[in-house]
C-alpha cells in the first residue's frame, strides 16, 4: 500500500497511434485486420489438441482447449466454435496475404480448421457421432430438447463450414445441414421472447437470427426455407424491438410481400429511450452487440448465396441450389438494422470516447477496454454508410492492435476473465469486420473528425430510464450513473484526445464500482457494518447546455451514515463534487475513503504513472488533478486485475484514523475537485484558489477556479427539513 508521499513514478510513453485527420484507410485496416489474425494463430496452435479417438465414422477430429475442454456447455462448444471458424476463415482468405508466425504452417491452420468442424458437428444432438467430454451432446432439435444459445454456436460452425465448402465431401455439408436443420426447426416451434427490464431478449433474439440467415444461405431449397425465412424476419424485427415498432407501418421486404414491422411486433426488448439492460443493469457491451448481430445475419446470406450445397443422404434434403434460387429470399438491409440507427443516435454516440470505447457509467461484468464494440461499427459503416461510425471503427481498431502488442503470444489480452472464449469471441468480431469491409467496401465514404463529432454529441443528455447523466466538453467525458437492477452510484471522467492520441491518456480512469458505489463517491468502513449503500428517493437531475448536477441521498454501511452529495459537471474543465455525511447512530468509522477514481496500471495504458503528491491534491501524469481540503490525505491502493485491467484505487479524500461519532453529528463535509489535461503545477495553482463556503443556513460548497479562469461557485443544503436546493454559479 502507497501511503500519501511525494512520489515520482515514470510513465512509459508510447508513440501516438493517430491524428484526427490521419485515420488509417481501408486496406490498411483490413490488412492490419488479417496479421492481427494470423499473430493469433500462436495462441491457437497452443490452445488446440487433437482428439484420442475418432468419430463413429471415423474421421480424425480435436478441440480447442477452454475452461471446459469439449465438453457440452457454452464454454466448450462456443470456444470452439470460434477458434475453429478463424483458422477456417484464415486459410481461406489468408493465403498469400500474411505470413504465420515462426513454427506455424498453412497445414497447420487447416488441421485446426477441418478437426474442429469435424468435432464440433459429430457432438451435435442431430449427428451424435461422437460424446463430449461430459458424455452429453450439444445443440437444439425441438421445444422438449433444447439447449440456451446453442444457435449462436451453430452459426459459428456454420460459417466455418462456408470457407471450408469445397473441401467437404457431400456426408459432411449433409452432417452441417442436419445440425442446422435441427436448430432452425427449434426456432419454428419457440415463442419469439420479449422483455426489457433486467434481461433484455434483444441479444437472443438477434443471434437467433443468424442461425436462421446461415440455413437459408447455405440450404435455400428446403421445403421449411420460407418458414426459416419468415421466422428470421420476425426475430430481427424483434431485436431491438420497441414500443414505436407497434404503429410502424414500414414494409419489412417489399420484394416478397407487404408484410409492415407493426404486423411482426411480439413486444419491447428496448426502454422506451432505446437503452437496454442485460445481467441487470446498463452496460455499452450489451447495448451495442444486436448491430454486429444482425450485421452478421445480413453477412450469412450475402456470402452464401453462391455456396452450391450438394446435400444427400437424407430424404428432405435440398438438391444443389445456385445463387438464382436465393431471389426467393432478399437482403433488406433495413430488416437487419431495425432500430438500430436509433440506438446509435439516442445511446452508443452520446457515450463514444475519443478512441472508439464506449463509456461504461456502471462498469462492465467482463474485460474492459476490449473495443468489442467494433463490428457494430462496421455494421452500421458498411450498412448504413454512418461516417461517425466508420471513424470510431477506425479507432477502435487502433486500440485492438495495439492491445495485441502487449501479449507474447498474439493473444487479445491478458488475464482474460473466461480464458479461450473471450479469445475466440474477440477473434470473431475481428474477423466479421474484415468480411464486413469485404463485402461492402466503405472506399467512397469519408469518416468524421473527431471533433466534429464531439461537438455534436457535447450537450448533456439524461437516459432518463436508466438514470444515466452524461456530457463532453472539449477536456473530457463525464457520467453518473444512478443504477436500479444492480444497484449503484458511480461515475466515470474520460479525458479527451483532441491531437495525437496516446492510449495512456484515454484509459487512465477506469470504469469501477464496489459495494454499490465507486469512482467519485468511494466509501467509508465502519466498526460492525458492512459497506453498502441503500437510495432514499430518487436523484435530482438538472442539464444545462453542456453541463449537468446531479444530487442524491444514500443511507451507507448498514444505514449507520445518512450520505447527500451533489455532483456538478460544469461546461468547462472542472467537475465539483461535495457531500454532508452524519451518523444515524453512535458509530466508529475506522477509515474514510472518498473521492475515488480507479487509475489503470496496465500492460495496455502504461505499467507505470507519474503520480504527484502534495498538500490537498495529486497529479497523475501531468493529466489528470485530483484536488480536496489540505486537511485530508490522499491515498493510492497497490494495483490489482480489475476484468482482466491492472487497476490502482486513488482515494482523494482519505483518512485511516479512528473517528467516533454521536448521533446525529457531522462526520464530514467534503469537497472534491477533478481537472482533466493539466499539469502538477497548475493544479497547485488552482488548488490554492480554491474559497470554501459553509453558512449559517446549512448551504455548503465553495468558490472554484477552472483552467481557462472562469470561478464557479458550487453550493448545496443537505438538510432533510427542507427542499433541496442547488446553487450554481459562474462568470
Amino acid at each position: 500500500m502507497k501511503k500519501i508521499a511525494l512520489l515520482f513514478i515514470t510513465l512509459l510513453l508510447a508513440a501516438p497511434l493517430w491524428a484526427d485527420d490521419n485515420l488509417v484507410t481501408e486496406q490498411q485496416m483490413m490488412d492490419g485486420l488479417l496479421d492481427m489474425l494470423a499473430r493469433f494463430t500462436s495462441y491457437m496452435k497452443a490452445d488446440f489438441q487433437l482428439c484420442q479417438e475418432p468419430n463413429d465414422v471415423g474421421e480424425a477430429c480435436g478441440c480447442f482447449r477452454s475452461n471446459n475442454t469439449m465438453k457440452s456447455n457454452e464454454d466448450g462448444v462456443r470456444s470452439n466454435a470460434d477458434l475453429g471458424m478463424v483458422c477456417a476463415f484464415l486459410s481461406k482468405y489468408g493465403r498469400g496475404k500474411v505470413t504465420l508466425p515462426e513454427g506455424i504452417s498453412w497445414a497447420d491452420v487447416e488441421q485446426m480448421a477441418r478437426h474442429s468442424l469435424v468435432f464440433a458437428y459429430s457432438t451435435h444432438k442431430a449427428n451424435r457421432l461422437k460424446k463430449c467430454a461430459d458424455g452429453r451432446y450439444w445443440g437444439s432439435l425441438s421445444q422438449r430438447d433444447h439447449v440456451w444459445e446453442s444457435s449462436l454456436w451453430a452459426m459459428s460452425v456454420a460459417y466455418s463450414a462456408l470457407f471450408q465448402w469445397d473441401n467437404l465431401t457431400a456426408q459432411q455439408r449433409n452432417y452441417i445441414y442436419q445440425l442446422l436443420k435441427a436448430e432452425c426447426n427449434y426456432e419454428l416451434e419457440r415463442q419469439i421472447p420479449t422483455g426489457y427490464k433486467g434481461d433484455t431478449k434483444a441479444e437472443e433474439n438477434g443471434w437467433e437470427v443468424d442461425v436462421l440467415a446461415a440455413a437459408l444461405g447455405l440450404f435455400p431449397e428446403d421445403p421449411l426455407a420460407p418458414r426459416w425465412f419468415e421466422r428470421m424476419r420476425e426475430f430481427a424485427i424483434n431485436s431491438y424491438s420497441h414500443p414505436s415498432d407497434a404503429h410502424n407501418s414500414s414494409v419489412v421486404s417489399s420484394d416478397y410481400d407487404q408484410l409492415r414491422v407493426s404486423d411482426i411486433y411480439r413486444g419491447q426488448n428496448l426502454y422506451d429511450d432505446y437503452t437496454l439492460q442485460n445481467h441487470n443493469y446498463f452496460h455499452t457491451s450489451y447495448q451495442n452487440v444486436v448491430i454486429q448481430e444482425l450485421g452478421e445475419a445480413a453477412l450469412a446470406l450475402e456470402l452464401m448465396r453462391n455456396v452450391t450445397s450438394a446435400v444427400k443422404n437424407d430424404e428432405h434434403a435440398p438438391g444443389n441450389s445456385s445463387a438464382g434460387q436465393h431471389s426467393l429470399f432478399p437482403i433488406p438491409h433495413s430488416l437487419f438494422l431495425n432500430n438500430c440507427r436509433e440506438v446509435c443516435d439516442s445511446v452508443l454516440y452520446w457515450l463514444a470516447l475519443s478512441d472508439g470505447e464506449l463509456a461504461m457509467p456502471n462498469g462492465n461484468d467482463w474485460s474492459l477496454f476490449l473495443y468489442d464494440q467494433i463490428t457494430s461499427y462496421s455494421t452500421m459503416a458498411c450498412l448504413q454508410h454512418d461516417a461517425d461510425a466508420l471513424m470510431l471503427e477506425r479507432r477502435a481498431f487502433e486500440m485492438i492492435r495495439h492491445r495485441q502488442t502487449t501479449t507474447p503470444d498474439g493473444s487479445w489480452l491478458l488475464r482474460s476473465d473466461i480464458g479461450a472464449r473471450r479469445m475466440g469471441v474477440q477473434a470473431h468480431r475481428l474477423m466479421m469486420t474484415w468480411l464486413m469491409h469485404h463485402v461492402w467496401p466503405t472506399g467512397q465514404l469519408k469518416a468524421s473528425s473527431w471533433a466534429d463529432f464531439q461537438k455534436r454529441y457535447r450537450e448533456a443528455r439524461l437516459l432518463r430510464c436508466q438514470n444515466i447523466v452524461r456530457a463532453s466538453t472539449a477536456d473530457r467525458f463525464t457520467c453518473f450513473s444512478w443504477s436500479h437492477g444492480l444497484k449503484s452510484y458511480t461515475g466515470y471522467i474520460a479525458p479527451h484526445q483532441t491531437t495525437d492520441f496516446l492510449p495512456q491518456r484515454s484509459n487512465l480512469i477506469v470504469p469501477f464500482k464496489a459495494h454499490n458505489t465507486g469512482n467519485l463517491l468511494g466509501w467509508y468502513e465502519v466498526e460492525g457494518r458492512r459497506i453498502n449503500a441503500v437510495p432514499v428517493g430518487e436523484p435530482r437531475f438538472q442539464l444545462d447546455g453542456d453541463a449537468w448536477v446531479v444530487s442524491g441521498h444514500l443511507l451507507e454501511n448498514d444505514s449507520a451514515l445518512d450520505h447527500h452529495f451533489a455532483i456538478w459537471s460544469t461546461p468547462g474543465n472542472v467537475v465539483i463534487y461535495i457531500d454532508e455525511v452524519r451518523a444515524r447512530e453512535d458509530v466508529t468509522i475506522l477509515k474514510e475513503k472518498g473521492g475515488l477514481m480507479a487509475i489503470s496500471e496496465d500492460e495496455l495504458t502504461g505499467l507505470e504513472r507519474h503520480y504527484f503528491f502534495a498538500p490537498g491534491f495529486v497529479n497523475i501524469d501531468d493529466a489528470f488533478s485530483i484536488v480536496t481540503s489540505p486537511a485530508k490525505q490522499q491515498l493510492l491502493d497497490a494495483p490489482f486485475n480489475n476484468n482482466s485491467v491492472m487497476t490502482a484505487l486513488l482515494y482523494g479524500s482519505y483518512d485511516d484514523q479512528p473517528r467516533h461519532y454521536k448521533k446525529g453529528e457531522v462526520v464530514d463535509c467534503r469537497y472534491v475537485l477533478y481537472y482533466s489535461g493539466v499539469t502538477a503545477k497548475q493544479t497547485a495553482r488552482l488548488a490554492s484558489q480554491f474559497v470554501p463556503i459553509l453558512s449559517e443556513d446549512g448551504f455548503f460548497g465553495g468558490s472554484v477556479v477552472d483552467v481557462d479562469g472562469r470561478r464557479y461557485t458550487f453550493t448545496s443544503n443537505f438538510d432533510d427539513r427542507m427542499p433541496l436546493v442547488t446553487s450554481i454559479m459562474h462568470r
